[in-house]
């Protein structure tokens, strides 16, 4: 019985791995969106942050989340990629059904029974923040350019940038490498297997997460109500991304009446099941 459930427990954490990999190539949806939706981010920070306090334990944890992302990774995100193309408006309101569905879940987190004028204030402040940097314009930051030392020092920065849209949900991580001006070398020095430049970001992004996993933590651990209400600011604020990259251009022109009514009823149908999935998942939490 023991071995059962502990295999189900492997199977859970390599589920929700592999529904944050696959999940990543959306946009408004990012990796700390899912895992905090799905009941997984504390652990995650946990493990990262007490690394060296039980190095088994955290490296076996992080090995079953990061087996399941890279399997989301390779075999579903591009399956994804092609839905939003093809139907955008059904996909994008699947994912805000998943969003919506997380906030009860969340919202126990803040440890408090009752909506409170100071919630809503610090659910403004992530609100804020999230739709704030969304806005950023794109390509103000050169960091891929030039060379020498100077150059170097700017991608090790880079990377902690990075660490933090990677780490904190709702901030898209595709979008600050093209307010970095980062996107397009990102994806040569990929194609090109350019060691050297990948290294860099690597050493650097994975050097950011050590270093911001631990003031998270402290501040979930101490600040718990006020904490998670930016959060779930966060969360719903990155969903503004997904209304206006792909709902709103999805709309035709000369949309008719019959468009809109099978448009809506679809799009109502896509954001139940959203919703229903992830307040299943959110129920086996990890934390």
């Amino acid at each position: 019985m023991q071995m059962k459930g502990k295999l189900k427990s492997d199977l859970m954490i390599m589920l929700k791995g592999f529904i944050i990999g696959s999940s990543m190539s959306v946009p408004g949806v990012s990796g700390g969106t899912m895992a905090i939706l799905l009941g997984i981010y504390d652990k995650l920070i946990g493990s990262i942050s007490n690394f060296l306090k039980d190095i088994k334990g955290n490296m076996i944890f992080l090995v079953k989340f990061c087996i399941g992302s890279a399997i989301g990774i390779g075999s579903l995100a591009f399956v994804i990629s092609w839905l939003l193309e093809k139907f955008p408006m059904p996909v994008s309101f699947f994912f805000l059904g998943a969003v919506i569905g997380g906030i009860p879940a969340l919202y126990k987190k803040t440890k408090e029974s009752e909506l409170k004028g100071s919630s809503v204030l610090y659910f403004i402040l992530g609100l804020v923040i999230v739709i704030s940097i969304g806005f950023i314009p794109v390509g103000n930051f050169e960091v891929s350019t030039g060379s020498g030392i100077t150059h170097y020092i700017m991608l090790l920065v880079t990377g902690v940038i990075i660490a933090l849209a990677l780490v904190l949900p709702g901030i898209s991580t595709s979008h600050m490498l093209l307010v970095l001006g980062m996107y397009d070398s990102m994806l040569f020095a990929i194609k090109e297997f350019n060691v050297v430049y990948i290294g860099i970001i690597g050493v650097s992004t994975l050097i950011g997460i050590f270093l911001i996993t631990k003031p998270i933590e402290w501040t979930m651990n101490k600040f718990p109500h006020q904490t998670y209400c930016i959060i779930i600011g966060f969360v719903l604020g990155s969903t503004s991304e997904i209304f206006r990259d792909k709902i709103l251009p999805a709309i035709p022109a000369d949309a008719n009446m019959r468009w809109w009514i099978a448009s809506i009823l679809i799009s109502i149908v896509t954001f139940i099941l959203g919703y229903l999935s992830i307040a299943s998942l959110a129920k086996f939490s990890n934390d």
